[in-house]
C-alpha cells in the first residue's frame, strides 16, 4: 500500500525534472525561439513524440503478453484494460506515425514559411488524413474505456453487480465507446475539418485542420476531443473520490483497517485497486494539451495572436503534451503490470522458467554429444 504514492510522486517528479531543466537552460530556450521564428517544431518536440510513442507501444504489447499468458490475473477488469490499450495503442501509433510524416514534409524543407505551412493546411496528403482520423478516433474510445472502467469498479465493489457476465450491458459498452467515437470522427472526416492542424491542439501530428476559421476550430477541436476529455477528467475524479470514501467507511464500519477489494466482492481482485488511479495517470498525461487548448481559445477569443505564433509558456506545453499524449500505455503497463503483484510475480516465474528448460535442453544436448 505504501508503493503507490512512492509511484505516483515518481510521475510527477519526472515531469517537475523536465519542466526545470527546460526553464534554466538558456541556450534551449534560444534554440526554441529560432524555432518558433522559423515555424519549424524544435528536434525536442519531435524526439519526445518518438521516444513516448515507442514505448508505449512496447508497454501495449506486454499488457496483451501478460493478459494471454497469466490466467491468475484474468478478470472483466483486466479484460477493460485490454480495450482501453487497443485504444491506447492506436493514439501512439498514429502520433508515431504524424512525427514521421512531419520530420519528412517539413524537417527536409531548406526554408519553412507561413504560406508553406498554411499551404499544407489547405491541401492535406493522405497519411495526415488517415493518421488524424485514426487519433480522433482512438482517443476519444480511451476516454469512454476509461470511464467505463471506473464504472466497472464502482458496480463490483460497491453493488455487487455482475454487469459484464450478460450480453446486453456488454454490448451497450462497446457501443458507447466504439461506436460514438466512430460516429464522431466520420463525421468530422465528411466535414473535411481533419488534417494539418499547425500543431495548434497537438505536437508533431495531425488533428483538426488549423486554417479553418477559428470559431470553427474550436468547435471541432471541442466536440471530437478536448471537450470529452474534460469530461472524462470530471468524472473519473468523481468516482475516485467516491470509491476511496466507500473504501474508508467501510473499513471503519467493519473494523478491518486492511479491508481489501477481494474480500467486497470475488469479482476483484486486490490488485484491481489500482485501477481507481487510472484518473491520476490520464491527469499527469493529458492535462497538458488541455492547457494549450484552454490558452488557445482564449488567445482565439480576445484576438492576440496568429494560430503560428507559439510563445514559450506554449512551447513548453507541446513538450510535455508530446509525451503525455503519447505514453499512456507506457505508464498503464507500469502500473498494471509493474505494480499488480501477481502479473509482476506471473512475469518474473515465467521468465526464470524458460530460462531453466532452455539451460536444461543445452544440458541434454551436451551429455547426448
Amino acid at each position: 500500500m505504501y508503493i503507490k504514492p512512492r509511484l505516483l510522486w515518481i510521475f510527477i517528479s519526472v515531469f517537475a525534472a523536465m519542466a526545470s531543466s527546460m526553464c534554466s537552460n538558456e541556450s534551449a530556450w534560444t534554440n526554441l525561439t529560432s524555432s518558433m521564428d522559423n515555424k519549424r517544431l524544435p528536434d525536442s518536440v519531435l524526439i519526445c513524440t518518438f521516444v513516448s510513442s515507442s514505448l508505449s507501444i512496447i508497454g501495449a504489447i506486454v499488457i496483451f503478453v501478460t493478459y494471454c499468458t497469466i490466467p491468475e490475473a484474468k478478470n472483466q477488469t483486466r479484460r477493460l484494460l485490454i480495450y482501453l490499450t487497443i485504444a491506447d495503442l492506436l493514439t501512439s501509433s498514429g502520433n508515431l506515425l504524424g512525427a514521421i510524416r512531419y520530420s519528412y514534409t517539413h524537417r527536409n524543407q531548406g526554408l519553412i514559411t507561413e504560406e508553406h505551412i498554411i499551404w499544407h493546411c489547405h491541401h492535406p496528403d493522405d497519411i495526415c488524413a488517415a493518421q488524424s482520423l485514426i487519433n480522433t478516433f482512438s482517443a476519444l474510445a480511451s476516454f469512454s474505456w476509461t470511464i467505463i472502467i471506473g464504472l466497472h469498479i464502482l458496480l463490483a465493489l460497491v453493488y455487487q453487480s455482475e454487469w459484464c457476465f450478460t450480453t446486453m450491458p456488454k454490448v451497450l459498452a462497446h457501443s458507447v465507446s466504439w461506436g460514438i467515437p466512430l460516429v464522431i470522427t466520420l463525421t468530422a472526416a465528411f466535414k473535411n475539418v481533419l488534417g494539418e492542424d499547425l500543431s495548434i491542439g497537438s505536437g508533431p501530428w495531425c488533428w483538426i485542420r488549423g486554417c479553418l476559421d477559428q470559431e470553427k476550430t474550436i468547435l471541432w477541436m471541442t466536440v471530437s476531443g478536448k471537450g470529452w476529455e474534460i469530461l472524462t477528467y470530471i468524472v473519473t475524479a468523481f468516482l475516485y473520490i467516491y470509491l476511496k470514501y466507500y473504501m474508508i467507511r467501510k473499513r471503519r464500519r467493519e473494523g478491518q483497517p486492511n479491508l481489501r477489494y477481494s474480500q467486497i466482492s470475488y469479482r476483484l481482485r486486490d490488485d484491481d485497486e489500482n485501477y481507481v488511479l487510472l484518473w491520476f495517470v490520464l491527469y499527469i498525461l493529458r492535462i497538458w494539451g488541455t492547457a494549450r487548448y484552454v490558452i488557445f481559445v482564449y488567445k482565439a477569443s480576445t484576438g492576440q495572436t496568429s494560430v503560428l505564433d507559439f510563445d514559450q509558456t506554449d512551447m513548453v506545453l507541446m513538450h510535455f503534451q508530446s509525451v503525455g499524449d503519447s505514453s499512456q500505455a507506457f505508464f498503464n503497463c507500469l502500473l498494471f503490470c509493474v505494480m499488480d503483484t501477481t502479473v509482476r510475480r506471473g512475469l518474473i516465474t515465467r521468465i526464470f522458467c524458460q530460462q531453466n528448460q532452455l539451460q536444461g535442453r543445452q544440458l541434454n544436448e551436451y551429455n547426448q554429444i
